[in-house]
Parts: structure tokens; C-alpha cells; sequence
């Protein structure tokens, strides 16, 4: 067989440090990792129920976002959005002050049913929108919602990361996208089999 070319690891893959870092600057702005900021935002300038409905008619009217509904991929609620709601509520009855968590759940009702009114179509909770109130309650300040958003996620990219450049998961460097399919000469059984949790070998 003749040697290996000298460029077949070039380029290297991204430094993982170089690859968090990306994964960081995708959540910045108001669309993504921002969003439950605006959320916070939003409840603090509202401020009681009697100016949900008006405000949510408003925005509308004026063509913009109700930040914490509406998602680039899902078309129903956000799974993790029931998870938060939850603990909204928990947190502000512990807390005493249940206003905020409150005043979330009137405007997603309201939202939905003035969208759905003028749509024709219903647009989904996502996870930004009960994570603000829960950041809040936890005593978060909102200027670091999005960075702790981004702390809970470094996690899932390294692992990521790791399985990319170490797990024999393809043959080469790819770019996945949505629409890629799973393809198990790559990733099957024979490459990466899958090792109970209690049966791992413990470093």
C-alpha cells in the first residue's frame, strides 16, 4: 500500500476551544440566546394583566416578535418550555411572589389565541420564554441570561466535539445538516456500540 499523503489529517479539525467559541458567538443577539433577556424585559415593562392583550395586538400590528413564541424548527410547544413553566411556578410560590410566572402563562394564552384569530395558525412556546422568569427567581441578573444559557450547553457541544474528531463516527470530515440522514456504515453498531451505563468501565 503506498504511504499515506501527508496532508490527510489537513486541515486538522477545529480546536475544540475554537469550536465552544463558535458555538458562544451563534447565541448572541436577540433571536437566540438573547431571547429570554427580551422575555424579562418584556414582563418588567408590562408590568400588570390588564396590558397583555393590548400589547400582544400591538406587536402584531407592528409586525414584531412576541420574544418566547414562535421557533425556527419546531411547530408545537417547545417540550422543555412545560418543564420550565413548572418550575416558574414553583419558584415564585416559594418565593412568594407568583406575579411574574403569572403574568408569563396570561400572555402565552393571550398570544395564542389573538395569533391563532389572525393567523389561522398557532404558534409555539419555546424555551426562552418560561426561562427568563425562572432566571429571575433564582436572583439571575438578566445581563447574564445569556451567558448561563450557554454554560449549561458547553457540555453537549464538547461532547459533540470529542465524538467528531475521536469516535470513528465517519470516515472522514462532514458537515451535518438538517436535512442529512443517518447513515449506519458510519455510525452503526459495528463503529459505535452503545455500552450500557452501569456495564462502563469506570476511569
Amino acid at each position: 500500500m503506498p504511504p499515506p499523503s501527508p496532508l490527510a489529517k489537513w486541515p486538522p479539525p477545529a480546536h475544540t476551544y475554537a469550536a465552544v467559541a463558535a458555538g458562544v458567538g451563534s447565541l448572541s443577539g436577540e433571536l437566540h440566546g438573547g431571547a429570554n433577556a427580551k422575555v424579562m424585559q418584556m414582563l418588567i415593562d408590562l408590568g400588570s394583566p390588564e396590558k397583555v392583550a393590548a400589547f400582544v395586538n400591538a406587536e402584531l400590528d407592528a409586525g414584531r416578535k412576541i420574544f418566547g413564541l414562535g421557533h425556527a424548527v419546531y411547530d408545537v410547544d417547545d417540550p422543555r418550555a412545560y418543564i420550565m413553566a413548572a418550575m416558574s411556578k414553583t419558584l415564585g410560590e416559594r418565593a412568594g411572589n407568583p406575579r411574574r410566572y403569572e403574568l408569563s402563562a396570561l400572555i402565552e394564552k393571550t398570544a395564542k389565541e389573538i395569533f391563532r384569530k389572525r393567523k389561522n395558525a398557532d404558534i409555539p412556546v419555546n424555551v426562552d420564554f418560561y426561562s427568563a422568569s425562572v432566571y429571575y427567581y433564582l436572583g439571575i441578573p438578566i445581563d447574564l441570561f445569556t451567558p448561563v444559557f450557554a454554560i449549561a450547553r458547553v457540555a453537549g457541544w464538547t461532547a459533540h466535539i470529542i465524538e467528531e474528531q475521536f469516535g470513528g463516527a465517519a470516515f472522514k470530515p462532514v458537515l451535518y445538516r438538517p436535512e442529512s440522514d443517518y447513515i449506519g456504515d458510519y455510525c452503526g453498531p459495528e463503529v459505535c456500540e452503545f455500552v450500557p451505563l452501569e456495564q462502563r468501565r469506570k476511569r
